[in-house]
C-alpha cells in the first residue's frame, strides 16, 4: 500500500478496475507516503455521505472539496497544499491538527476563514508554530485549544472580534506565549479558560496581582497554572484544589 497514490487506483489481472463510494460515511487513511488524492478522476461530487474522516501520516496527500464532512482529524501529513485545501471543507464541525514538526511558522492565510460551521478547532504539538493567521475566523467557533506548541508567541488581535460565541479556551504548553490580548476582555460568552505550562502567563493571569487578570476576571470559571478558579452568581472566587475538578478536556 505504500506506493498507493489514489484509493480507486485498483489492478486485477492487469486491468484497472474503478471504484466508487457513493455511501461511504467514515474514512481512516492510516501511512499511505504515496496516496496525492483519494480519487485520481474526481467528477460530480466525491464522496457525498462523508462525515469523518482521520488521516494519519499521508504526507502527500491534497483533499477534494468534501461538502458532507463534519470531523476531521489529522497527524503528521501537513505541506502547505494539503492545508491550503482544508479551506474548502466548509461544512466542517470540528477539526484536529496534531504533530506538524515540519510547520514552519503559521498556517497558510485564509486556511481557516471559510469554515463558516466550524464550532470546534484543537490545535496540538507544532512546535515551530509561532502565531495563528491574523484574520478572522468564524462565529460558529465555540472551543479552541493549542497544546504543545512551545514557539507559540502570539494570539493576533483580528481573530477575537469574530469569536463571540467562543465558550472554550484552551492554552496548554505554549511556554512562549507571554501575554493575553486585549480582545479576550470582550468575549462575554466564554465561559472556561485553561492555562496550563505556560509560566509567564501563568504569572501575568495571577488572582487580582496579575498584569492579565483584569482581561479575564469576567470569566465564570478559570483554570490557570492548575489553580482553579470559579465564579459565582455574587461574583466572588473561590480557589480549589485540582483534586476537586475535572481535568482539561483538551481530548
Amino acid at each position: 500500500m505504500f506506493n498507493l497514490k489514489y484509493l480507486d487506483d485498483e489492478c486485477h489481472d492487469g486491468m484497472e478496475v474503478r471504484v466508487v463510494f457513493p455511501s461511504l460515511e467514515v474514512l481512516d487513511l492510516y501511512v499511505l507516503p504515496s496516496l496525492e488524492g483519494l480519487l485520481k478522476v474526481e467528477i460530480g461530487e466525491v464522496f457525498p455521505c462523508l462525515s469523518r474522516l482521520i488521516i494519519w501520516t499521508c504526507p502527500e496527500l491534497v483533499l477534494p472539496c468534501l461538502p458532507s464532512l463534519k470531523f476531521l482529524y489529522v497527524s503528521g501529513c501537513y505541506n502547505n497544499e494539503f492545508l491550503r485545501s482544508i479551506s474548502n471543507l466548509c461544512g466542517l464541525i470540528t477539526l484536529i491538527l496534531d504533530t506538524g514538526e515540519e510547520i514552519t511558522t503559521s498556517f497558510p492565510k485564509g486556511m481557516f476563514t471559510n469554515l463558516t460551521c466550524l464550532q470546534t478547532l484543537k490545535i496540538s504539538n507544532f512546535p515551530k508554530l509561532k502565531e495563528l493567521p491574523n484574520e478572522p475566523f468564524n462565529l460558529a467557533l465555540e472551543h479552541l485549544s493549542i497544546f504543545g506548541c512551545h514557539e507559540f508567541d502570539s494570539l493576533p488581535e483580528q481573530i477575537w472580534e469574530s469569536l463571540q460565541s467562543l465558550r472554550f479556551l484552551e492554552i496548554i504548553f505554549c511556554k512562549g506565549l507571554r501575554c493575553l490580548p486585549e480582545g479576550i476582555r470582550h468575549l462575554t460568552s466564554l465561559e472556561t479558560l485553561t492555562i496550563e505550562g505556560c509560566p509567564t502567563l501563568v504569572e501575568r493571569c495571577k488572582e487580582r496581582t496579575g498584569e492579565d487578570w483584569d482581561k479575564i476576571a469576567h470569566i465564570p470559571k478559570l483554570n490557570i497554572g492548575w489553580c482553579y478558579y470559579f465564579q459565582e452568581e455574587s461574583r466572588s472566587r473561590d480557589v480549589v484544589s485540582d483534586f476537586q475538578v475535572l481535568p482539561s478536556s483538551f481530548f
